[in-house]
């Protein structure tokens, strides 16, 4: 079978990918020896478990997506989520990931300078939704609005300014669910955030 022939399964896959995803369409080890030959795929290194992952090299800076599959339980947090759900204008010049108590993470990758914001794990999922891609290349991780909202409040890596703008932008946004922003506050630690949001608005 010759490269052309293979590329039509080669797109069924994510930007990043494991060696048993790319058998499940149909792409053996053989045959992804020949591609990295052919320079359609690379090694992208090892994931949990030492799963080895590939990549498509056209989709390669796709960090997001590398970092996900190296670390499962990473949740795009704080900045950065306020970022993803256009909540606040800035740019995250960091990146914020939530991971359980005792689960191991580097802080620094290729790209990223990395916050690590360790939670129990009873708190770890509040919040837990999965998104695609940018490049729809394959699913993240992420908080949901209400909840980056209430750690934009506990994490001290994030500004004021851009803490109040994401309380307004919230309050005015199709995304604005009360209810859940009340009930994740009374789930979470430290309640007095609902004051403090408030205290937002009535300025």
């Amino acid at each position: 079978m010759d490269v052309d022939s293979l590329m039509p399964k080669l797109f069924q896959l994510n930007a990043i990918f494991t060696t048993s995803e790319a058998k499940a369409v149909g792409l053996s080890k053989y045959y992804l020896n020949k591609l990295v030959a052919a320079g359609e795929v690379a090694r992208f290194g090892t994931g949990r478990a030492g799963v080895q992952l590939w990549t498509n090299e056209s989709y390669s800076n796709d960090d997001f997506l590398a970092i996900q599959l190296r670390y499962p339980k990473a949740v795009i947090s704080g900045q950065t989520a306020l970022s993803w759900w256009h909540l606040i204008d800035r740019q995250f010049t960091h990146l914020d990931l939530t991971v359980p108590r005792g689960y191991r993470i580097p802080t620094e990758f290729e790209r990223h300078i990395v916050s690590i914001h360790h939670v129990d794990e009873r708190y770890y999922p509040i919040g837990l939704t999965s998104v695609r891609t940018e490049e729809d290349s394959g699913s993240l991780n992420i908080y949901d609005p209400e909840r980056s909202l209430i750690d934009a409040f506990r994490f001290k890596t994030i500004a004021k300014y851009d803490r109040n703008q994401a309380v307004r932008n919230y309050f005015q946004s199709e995304l604005c669910d009360p209810l859940k922003l009340s009930r994740y506050i009374n789930e979470l630690p430290g309640r007095s955030d609902l004051q403090k949001i408030t205290e937002v608005l009535s300025h």
